[in-house]
């Protein structure tokens, strides 16, 4: 076999060729690696933010809730308030799971804002007025399935090859317990394979529009497609218990405390929508009229 005369007259550069030949593609792959995780870093969907124009207050107003509807209206109307321009350089919203909230959060008063149902709360701190009061108990709502081919009946002929959307969260009223008790109370048993479980209520909304599942469980006002395509909805229940929003004990030893509390209840009205309007829903107190 004869000598390759490129390696026997040019050892050198053969060995640099070779070893850039091995280099590029690894450096390469670290590149797009660390490209793939800093845009994972950036992609989070589950929270929104504001600015208030106020630059000298150096500190985030922190808001915790299980629902995405009207979260970024409610920071944008948070981040527009006189009151909460005055303290605060911006306003932060989150929207996760019911687990995600634990006793350290409370303890630690992480976040001066958040919806949560009673038991719940004071089930992970039992010493929960230390932290935080209670602010504004929100109203029970009426709950809905929704189907896009024809009005749910809860039948099994109806419901033979339909898919359920639910919550991964079995503590959830609006999308496991309320419907898993009609099911049951209509002697429905459904497949594994009729049952499809998600993350959080976005998720499910998402499993319905891009017709992952044929039925979910809904508010009335959040009973739409994205598509604009008509949708079918019959009673699920009609009085659903809701839950509280809370803030934190020390936001209201401020001086301005109720110049504070007028402006958080003022801008929650933008949740009313989502209840029963025949309960009068988020009242604003008179003090704050």
């Amino acid at each position: 076999m004869l000598p390759s005369p490129f390696i026997s007259a040019n050892r050198p550069v053969y060995y640099f060729v070779v070893s850039l030949a091995l280099c590029i593609p690894l450096a390469a792959s670290l590149y797009l690696s660390n490209a793939q995780l800093h845009k994972l870093h950036l992609s989070d969907y589950r929270s929104y933010q504001c600015a208030t124009s106020n630059t000298d207050a150096h500190r985030t107003f922190r808001v915790l809730t299980l629902f995405f509807s009207y979260a970024s209206e409610f920071a944008d109307s948070l981040c527009a308030n006189k009151t909460i321009r005055q303290h605060f350089t911006d306003v932060e919203i989150l929207w996760r799971p019911r687990s995600y909230l634990n006793a350290q959060h409370i303890l630690d008063e992480e976040f001066d804002l958040f919806w949560n149902r009673r038991h719940i709360v004071t089930g992970l701190v039992p010493e929960l007025s230390n932290f935080y009061s209670l602010l504004l108990e929100t109203p029970t709502y009426e709950l809905y399935w929704m189907s896009k081919d024809a009005l749910p009946t809860l039948n099994a002929d109806y419901l033979k090859d339909k898919i359920i959307g639910l919550s991964r969260d079995s503590q959830s009223q609006t999308h496991f317990l309320q419907p898993m008790s009609a099911l049951r109370a209509s002697g429905i048993s459904l497949s594994s394979k009729q049952k499809k479980f998600y993350t959080d209520p976005n998720a499910i909304y998402k499993a319905f529009n891009n017709n992952e599942v044929d039925i979910i469980s809904t508010p009335l006002p959040l009973a739409k497609a994205n598509d604009g395509s008509e949708v079918f909805v019959s009673l699920i229940e009609s009085e659903v218990p809701s839950g509280a929003w809370y803030v934190s004990k020390d936001l209201l030893l401020a001086e301005t405390s109720r110049d504070l509390e007028c402006a958080l209840l003022k801008s929650l009205i933008i949740y009313a929508p989502i209840f029963d309007s025949t309960q009068a829903p988020l009242a604003v107190k008179p003090a704050c009229l």
